[in-house]
């Protein structure tokens, strides 16, 4: 039996793309792991879940911002707005205390090498995108912006630093 080709508990994998990428991780159990991040704008929190009767990955990333109950309106026209142009995943706002979260499931694939490429690629498209929506989420909480305005300055594509 070839021990090398046999697949891995997938959150060993996340755990090797995490470990890669230099990130403060936590396992809670072999089906959890947790990961924190800083970056341009704020500390990033991803969550994997590993469930083996579905065979697919649960992958969240929260905000370090939290919308008042009074603003939940505009921040689900927002959301709505936002998910219409994401190819991959969707924002959505937890329940439990109102932070904008991205979420995506991953179906495994058994080639652990497939995998391990599919969660580098996600785990970059997902922060991309939260990086990318971050300020038009803090618009909306803090500079009480209309969610339509505060998209204009995320579909500009910049090139370069000045």
């Amino acid at each position: 039996m070839d021990i090398e080709n046999l697949p891995l508990n997938p959150i060993d994998i996340v755990e090797d793309v995490i470990y890669q990428k230099k990130w403060s991780f936590s396992r809670a159990d072999d089906y959890e792991l947790v990961a924190d991040i800083a970056s341009k704008w704020c500390q990033y929190r991803l969550y994997f879940t590993w469930s083996e009767n579905v065979k697919a990955m649960s992958f969240t990333i929260t905000f370090d911002l939290k919308f008042p109950q009074s603003k939940l309106a505009k921040a689900y026209e927002l959301i709505g707005l936002i998910n219409e142009k994401l190819w991959i995943g969707h924002f959505d706002i937890t329940s439990k205390n109102g932070i904008p979260a991205f979420r995506h499931t991953l179906i495994s694939s058994t080639d652990n090498d497939f995998l391990h490429k599919k969660l580098e690629d996600l785990v970059d498209i997902a922060i991309y995108e939260c990086e990318k929506y971050y300020p038009s989420f803090q618009q909306v909480i803090f500079d009480d912006l209309q969610p339509i305005k505060s998209l204009v300055f995320a579909d500009f594509e910049v090139i370069g630093t000045a």
